[in-house]
């Protein structure tokens, strides 16, 4: 029987080299899992080359708008790019028998449908959220706002789509509020890839890095993610000095860069020249599992919408952090709440009564300042055999639920399901 072949798209456009972030955790997690099934997948990208060449591709296909357009505005360079990827594209695969299109959709693209239409072969949507509601709530307000023509390419890229897949039901909720067909849409939270994320292989790499940086007698807190404001970045700069007054042993490390590292590192600045806390800056996703496998707890404080919608991420560090087997602090914030479960929480730190059984970590309202820091000192307190317990019921929920193959498995089972064809 011929292998099954899928193309999978990237299209967004940035001006710096994309190395790290959950976007590109879930990128890869997608393909290896594909590949994991037998599946031979064509990659045609804009970003993330370098990590996209290491992969076991049939081939992959550099995108990149003409250079006479780089001077227009960036939504302008969005648009035209639905064109030119589809050119490039189509060059590329024009011989090539696909089974079906895989897109992580971006701003102002429809290059997957439209390779959809040409190759009469379905497109499967991966949608992580409105870039409507994105623009309106997490980007900068230019005069250029084109709202109506990115609500509008959403819409085409929604309706023509063979199937959507969503990482939580929040995002599945509001599509079938905008009257897309429930039976088109599959919650799929987001993975990780057990084996590289993997404590065990990492022992010599965790004393390397906590001798390097003068912390092997601490107990250290980890954070992975963009500094932007619902990663909890200004709530992590409150708790920080206090968790550090109560216990002089406590030590974070902070992998990453964002919009809010200035203000995380003007506000905890004395803390981080007397070496208490550790930032770290863009660590490459291959190396950034070395620094996580020095810490000791990780901390997710996610923040709502600031329109108090449900929050719809699913937190690809939260995946990362079961996978590393560590007790986590993190928001009981919808999807990230139910990720850590079963977990202490708030009920649990007001009574006191913090007996473990089956706990992953803590589940604290997500702005709900204390009982973060009450959480964290509690933590330290444990007995180190209790933290194992918890890192080790950690693992293996990662394990027999969030690899990447279970992730893909879940898409090719609902293609079969429900039939999926190119109309």
């Amino acid at each position: 029987m011929m292998q099954k072949k899928i193309l999978y798209l990237r299209t967004d456009l940035c001006d710096k080299p994309l190395i790290a972030g959950g976007s590109v955790a879930h990128t890869l997690g997608v393909i290896e899992g594909f590949l994991s099934l037998g599946y031979s997948v064509l990659c045609a990208s804009s970003l993330m080359h370098d990590s996209l060449k290491k992969m076991p591709l049939d081939a992959l296909y550099t995108l990149a708008n003409p250079r006479l357009v780089h001077f227009l505005r960036w939504k302008i360079n969005c648009l035209l790019s639905s064109f030119f990827f589809t050119l490039q594209t189509m060059r590329f695969i024009r011989k090539e028998k696909i089974d079906f299109i895989y897109q992580r959709y971006s701003l102002l693209n429809c290059t997957g449908i439209l390779l959809s239409r040409l190759k009469k072969v379905p497109c499967i949507l991966e949608y992580n959220g409105s870039e409507v509601w994105v623009d309106r709530y997490w980007t900068k307000k230019h005069w250029l706002s084109l709202t109506w023509l990115i609500k509008l390419i959403e819409h085409i890229n929604l309706n023509y789509a063979h199937l959507i897949v969503v990482v939580s039901k929040p995002l599945k909720d509001e599509l079938i509020a905008r009257g897309y067909p429930s039976s088109k849409i599959l919650v799929n939270p987001n993975g990780v890839n057990t084996q590289f994320y993997n404590p065990h292989a990492l022992t010599n790499e965790r004393s390397f890095i906590r001798e390097k940086l003068g912390i092997t007698n601490n107990f250290v807190f980890g954070f992975i993610g963009t500094f932007s404001a619902w990663h909890g970045i200004e709530m992590m700069a409150a708790i920080i000095p206090e968790i550090i007054a109560q216990k002089k042993n406590a030590h974070f490390l902070l992998i990453g860069d964002g919009p809010l590292f200035t203000y995380f590192y003007t506000t905890i600045q004395e803390f981080i020249k007397s070496g208490q806390v550790t930032c770290t800056g863009i660590i490459a996703q291959h190396q950034s599992r070395e620094y996580l496998a020095a810490c000791d707890a990780f901390l997710c404080p996610t923040q709502p919408n600031p329109d108090g919608t449900p929050f719809f991420g699913s937190p690809t560090k939260i995946f990362e952090y079961l996978s590393m087997g560590k007790p986590i602090i993190a928001s009981n914030l919808d999807q990230v709440g139910e990720l850590i479960s079963p977990a202490f929480t708030l009920n649990n730190l007001k009574e006191n009564n913090i007996h473990l059984s089956n706990q992953i970590g803590f589940a604290i309202p997500a702005t709900d300042k204390n009982a973060f820091i009450k959480a964290a000192c509690l933590l330290i307190d444990f007995h180190e055999p209790d933290r194992f317990i918890m890192g080790d019921y950690a693992r293996k929920k990662a394990m027999e639920n969030h690899d990447w193959q279970h992730h893909v498995t879940k898409i090719i089972l609902e293609i079969k399901n429900k039939g999926v064809e190119c109309s």
